[in-house]
């Protein structure tokens, strides 16, 4: 007989077992509890992250759409044609085989200086008009530098997405050269009261030779048998005239001598650099285009007969007359997009409104403003008027930049540029006087060693950049001032064509 221990367990004795049990279910139970809804939530946060990351695909979609469509913006021969840029938005599907289709809608703005810059100040975009492409009405320039694209994105239709979607911007920069960009209207000084604004029209964009030139109202965005070309040898060329036909266009000609009553008309130009005398026209100091003589590449000396309209009415033809100083019916505008000819150094040429120069205004020492004007003329450059011949400080080989005042100099006193020492203050000249700072510039080339922000530009000795401001008063040409330096083109002189990559820049996610 084997005697039981008091207080052993007996392998059949199951005592308290419930009660574990019961505890583990119930903590189970409330740990399932808990995972549930973390599971749910997780659940929910990994779609939310899915939809997110299709919503942004889908927003670059969108700016690889509208890359693609400024890209292709050309002509038959393969050249860059601003008239056909895209204006208006665009919507699209793209489609996912996993999760389903994503949408975008993307938007474009055009511009002449860059939308994002370091002063956070957004210039006005370009006008923009189906078919005829962006417009800019300050230079009359149709070409534009910079195109902001915005491009936002759903997971799903762009009505009934299932995030609010996100918003891609960024800027592209068009790959452009001066001698891309050229080419603007010459509109005729308006007369007090007169409607609308004339210009010169060759009468269709593809003229034959002989055709007269007259005036009819300034279409806007410019067409093309209104724009001109200003070329380095005088002449002044139809754009849209260049053609199999006439293979370097149709230029404003006369029949010589270049007599009153003369008329203007289309005659087919000459290569450039060997014009005949009865194509070469000067802008002068009143406004007016006037003739050549056979003689006036080697002396200076010009004509006495100027561009002439009988009134300032539509339809009317385009003549020679007798300059009369200023005269509404002689008096053009031409846009800075028409060229500045055969400006260049003494001269010094605004880059943004590249066919005007920095001008002493009315040729007088204490006007309390300079201008950027249309840049005068001569087949003979020594015959340009003093009041847009400034001397610079010269750059030494193999250097950035000069110190020195700028000097333009008229019945034998010579006259410095002068700096009003505040932001946007109007720049002015005054006597020489080597103790006065504020005649003291420093002048930059376009030296490697530089930022591009800081080529062509000319610094007052408080570190403000030469620029241009809005016109004083009445008057039509911009003013000049100096400004905090942003690398802006209005801030560039004399500078050689701008050539950019045609790039994707300033890339970011806008926050709704």
């Amino acid at each position: 007989m084997i005697a039981r221990l008091p207080g052993r367990f007996r392998a059949s004795d199951d005592r308290g077992s419930m009660a574990m049990f019961l505890t583990i279910a119930v903590v189970g139970l409330a740990i399932a509890a808990l995972l549930v809804p973390m599971v749910v939530t997780s659940s929910r946060t990994t779609r939310s992250d899915t939809s997110r990351v299709h919503a942004l695909d889908a927003a670059q979609a969108g700016v690889n759409v509208m890359v693609g469509e400024i890209r292709a913006a050309k002509d038959m021969q393969g050249v860059g044609d601003s008239r056909r840029l895209p204006c208006e938005s665009r919507s699209g599907i793209v489609t996912d085989s996993v999760v389903g289709p994503a949408a975008y809608t993307v938007s474009v703005e055009y511009f002449t200086a860059n939308p994002v810059n370091a002063t956070n100040t957004r210039p006005q975009p370009m006008r923009c008009v189906p078919r005829s492409g962006p417009y800019e009405p300050l230079s009359g320039t149709s070409t534009p530098k910079f195109a902001r694209i915005t491009s936002t994105g759903t997971d799903g239709p762009a009505s009934t997405g299932s995030t609010p979607g996100r918003t891609l911007a960024t800027t592209y920069v068009f790959r452009t050269a001066n001698t891309n960009i050229v080419g603007g209207r010459i509109r005729i000084n308006p007369a007090t009261g007169t409607s609308p604004e004339l210009c010169l029209d060759g009468g269709s964009a593809t003229p034959i030779a002989g055709a007269v030139v007259n005036l009819q109202p300034c279409a806007n965005p410019p067409q093309s048998q209104q724009v001109f070309v200003y070329r380095t040898d005088l002449t002044i060329q139809l754009l849209s005239s260049v053609t199999g036909t006439y293979r370097d266009g149709l230029c404003l000609d006369t029949a010589p001598p270049a007599t009153a009553g003369r008329t203007v008309f289309l005659g087919a130009c000459s290569p450039l650099g060997s014009p005949p005398y009865t194509q070469q026209w000067s802008y002068n100091d009143n406004g007016g285009y006037t003739a050549s003589l056979p003689t006036s590449a080697a002396t200076g000396t010009l004509s006495s007969q100027c561009f002439n309209v009988t009134s300032q009415s539509a339809g009317v033809q385009l003549l020679l007359a007798s300059c009369s100083g200023g005269a509404t019916t002689q008096s053009w505008i031409p846009d800075p997009a028409v060229g500045a000819g055969a400006a260049k150094a003494p001269q010094l040429v605004n880059f943004a409104q590249f066919g005007r120069c920095l001008d002493v205004t009315n040729q007088d020492p204490s006007s309390d403003h300079l201008i950027d004007y249309p840049c005068k003329q001569n087949p003979f450059p020594g015959a340009v008027a003093w009041n847009q011949k400034f001397t610079t400080p010269g750059i030494a080989a193999g250097a950035s930049s000069a110190v020195g005042p700028i000097t333009t100099t008229r019945s034998g006193i010579t006259y410095c540029l002068t700096s009003p020492v505040t932001d946007q203050g109007y720049v002015t000249v005054s006597v020489c006087a080597a103790s006065n700072p504020r005649q003291s510039w420093t002048v930059y080339n376009d030296s490697p060693s530089l930022a591009y922000s800081a080529k062509y530009t000319i610094v007052d000795n408080g570190s403000r950049c030469l620029g241009l401001t809005s016109p004083k008063g009445t008057e039509v040409w911009s003013a000049i001032d100096v400004e905090g330096c942003t690398g802006a083109t209005e801030q560039k002189w004399n500078a050689t064509a701008d050539l950019a990559s045609s790039v994707l820049q300033d890339v970011a996610e806008l926050r709704p």
